[in-house]
């Protein structure tokens, strides 16, 4: 453990978060933000240990909530500013400000309009190229139902498409064409980074519990006082995000799915930071001072496996300087 803490203070002494540290000597790192509603808060706990132990990232990608808040880091915001950012999501009165309901709901409940507002007033009108981090975000395209990996343009309709969840909020229209939330393809988008020499390590945040790990969360009526199950009697019967109410089935089968998948991506990362909670519901971002927490503490947990795939040298860069190649704006893969 000594030894652990003095490699850990002469790496912290070496590293900070200036773009002009040389990088010739290590890996080129990339950070994967999977997707998962409110459960995506404990993203920002990983950010911040990252920052405190000085860890720099050479490329972020992320799907839905993990592109929302990679958006914003890369952007320039600090963990500290995310947190502020969650905690103000927390307040009932703004997560309701969000809600922009559609009647009659054809293509979902929710246009989505004010949830691009809130996004526009802290990005404002920032592309890609004004990241301090390089940026991808993972969008599903409507029409094909394939990957679209977003690399250019304005920031804001790429995270939007890419958390627009698809039954609950309408596709979102960039350049013409129409997508849904990126987690229907790619919930932790692992590969993408590596495929076209962008890292050469990946360090895979997910925030998906395994399936079959949410049975018995919620608690059983008759256990609760008599006025909790008149509330909960009554919220059932106004609130379509109630569990077991119709947009929480849309959302947890969509979730259901993605639970899959993250679990086959998740072996092909180098280093794996499970931020996991078996809580049921995916969209309490009154929670988030307990998400943003379980981030922290897997991302300390594991902390020693960062460092060292940090240390590490690649045996390409020792033997050959190879240019880094720019993969196009717009990377289409199929879902299957």
């Amino acid at each position: 453990m000594a030894a652990f803490l003095q490699f850990l203070d002469s790496f912290r002494s070496r590293r900070d978060f200036d773009s002009d540290t040389p990088r010739s000597d290590r890996p080129r790192i990339g950070l994967a933000l999977s997707s998962g509603g409110a459960k995506g808060l404990a993203h920002i706990g990983v950010i911040q240990v990252l920052e405190e132990n000085g860890i720099e990232i050479d490329a972020v990608i992320g799907t839905s909530m993990g592109a929302y808040v990679g958006g914003l880091w890369t952007a320039g915001f600090r963990g500290d500013e995310l947190a502020e950012l969650a905690a103000d999501l927390a307040a009932p009165r703004d997560l309701w400000a969000l809600i922009d309901p559609l009647l009659p709901p054809r293509r979902g409940f929710i246009a989505g309009n004010r949830i691009r507002k809130r996004l526009e007033d802290s990005l404002g009108n920032r592309t890609f190229a004004d990241t301090k981090i390089p940026f991808y975000a993972v969008a599903t395209e409507l029409e094909s139902l394939e990957r679209v990996v977003f690399h250019e343009g304005e920031l804001v309709s790429a995270v939007v498409a890419s958390a627009a969840v698809p039954g609950i909020v309408t596709p979102v229209v960039r350049h013409g064409v129409e997508y849904i939330d990126g987690g229907v393809c790619d919930p932790l988008p692992v590969n993408y980074l590596k495929e076209h020499g962008v890292v050469d390590k990946v360090i895979a945040v997910n925030v998906l519990p395994p399936v079959g790990s949410l049975r018995g969360s919620r608690t059983p009526d008759h256990h609760l006082a008599p006025w909790r199950r008149f509330l909960r009697l009554l919220n059932t019967h106004l609130n379509y995000f109630a569990p077991g109410n119709l947009l929480d089935i849309l959302r947890s089968a969509a979730m259901g799915t993605q639970m899959r998948l993250v679990e086959r991506s998740a072996k092909n990362a180098d280093v794996l930071v499970r931020a996991v909670t078996t809580s049921p519901r995916w969209h309490d971002y009154n929670n988030h001072r307990h998400y943003i927490e379980v981030g922290r503490r897997a991302a300390e947990e594991a902390l020693p496996a960062i460092l060292a795939l940090y240390a590490s040298e690649s045996e390409e860069e020792n033997s050959v300087d190879i240019e880094t190649p720019t993969p196009s704006s717009r990377e289409v893969r199929s879902c299957a």
